[in-house]
């Protein structure tokens, strides 16, 4: 696991601290995650079922960024909504975070989607009283580029209704292996229902002038 050192304009001197051991939800969030990637890297988006992890809805999240945008929420479980506050769909995830915390997550992110690797984080808010934990995993697109994540955050002490911006405690990634080339899988998935899946794109068939139409308009 690699620890991520702060972005100061000065480099932080002495030891890092340990990730904590994590959560319940983190460790289904990230065995499921696994159990989708069937031999590739990542896995996509669309098949993500949600009912496959019902039990941590409530607490999962779905971010996506688009080119050089910011990642912004998909999809936001209602334990998270609530404590902020707010609908988080459409939503900068840096949005969670103090200003002076935002770059900090920005190049995390950036760093969870360009390796890929996995991350995870620690979090504390309303002067330390409140502390969470935060998983972040990639996810590919149907057109195959990794600019999804799926995720979870769970409040490890007593939480309160809203405990306004978040400040991270520590950050750390996990890189993902890459198979070899021969024992990769044929990358095939199965879209799941909707909600977690991306809209399909639409396909226009080019039609071939040679054979004739199968309909005709009758007037």
């Amino acid at each position: 696991m690699k620890h991520l050192p702060p972005l100061d304009d000065m480099p932080q001197t002495g030891s890092r601290h340990v990730m904590p051991p994590p959560t319940p939800a983190m460790v289904d969030v990230r065995a499921y995650w696994q159990g989708l990637c069937r031999g590739q890297p990542v896995p996509f988006r669309s098949q993500i079922d949600p009912a496959q992890i019902t039990s941590v809805l409530d607490r999962a999240f779905v971010l996506e960024r688009r080119r050089s945008e910011l990642a912004r929420f998909r999809v936001a479980g209602s334990q998270l909504c609530t404590a902020m506050g707010m609908d988080l769909r459409g939503m900068p995830m840096i949005s969670l975070f103090d200003p002076s915390e935002r770059r900090r997550c920005s190049d995390w992110l950036d760093h969870i989607l360009s390796q890929p690797a996995t991350g995870e984080m620690t979090l504390t808010a309303g002067d330390a009283a409140v502390q969470a934990r935060m998983l972040v995993l990639p996810l590919r697109s149907d057109m195959g580029q990794i600019d999804r994540m799926l995720g979870c955050l769970e409040l490890t002490s007593n939480g309160i209704e809203h405990p306004g911006l978040y400040r991270i405690g520590d950050l750390a990634t996990t890189p993902i292996p890459r198979p070899p080339r021969a024992d990769v899988a044929e990358e095939t998935h199965t879209p799941c229902p909707e909600g977690f899946a991306d809209p399909a794109a639409r396909f226009a068939a080019r039609r071939d002038r040679n054979r004739p139409a199968y309909l005709r308009v009758v007037k």
